[in-house]
């Protein structure tokens, strides 16, 4: 009875040390395979047929509510065209992103009126779940 128990107690104690070692259990290189997920979702406005062609309207654009991987990079796309060129705007939770150390957004003229942008955010933390909005805007002159 004194062995059974001591060897539940080393069962017990085993587990403990296991759980408590987290997402990185295992050798060499592992970890990034226990990592935890997040989710984001991005929502852009594609509009097919505008009765105002100068106005500015996103032609592409990722469109999805997935999970992603913390520590890994996360990409979205959008490209606007409008009379003049657009500008584009990235919102997370209604508010503005900025460029910080981990959030990057890149921008490229394709045409007169069409402007492409991108956004990365890498590496992806738990801060970064939510939902993340895409606008596009232009300046008419008249």
């Amino acid at each position: 009875m004194r062995r059974l128990f001591l060897l539940f107690i080393l069962l017990v104690g085993y587990v403990v040390i296991i759980d408590s070692r987290g997402g990185r259990r295992g050798g060499k290189g592992k970890g990034k395979n226990n990592l935890q997920f997040a989710q984001v979702a991005e929502f852009s406005l594609i509009h097919t047929q505008l009765a105002d062609n100068r106005s500015a309207h996103i032609v592409t654009g990722s469109h999805f509510s997935q999970s992603f991987r913390l520590g890994y990079k996360l990409i979205m796309i959008c490209k606007a065209k409008g009379d003049p060129r657009p500008t584009i705007k990235w919102y997370k939770e209604s508010a503005e992103l900025h460029p910080k150390h981990n959030i990057h957004y890149y921008e490229k003229p394709i045409d007169d009126d069409m402007l492409w942008s991108k956004l990365e955010i890498d590496p992806a933390t738990m801060g970064d779940q939510g939902s993340v909005r895409v606008r596009s805007e232009t300046t008419n002159t008249e």
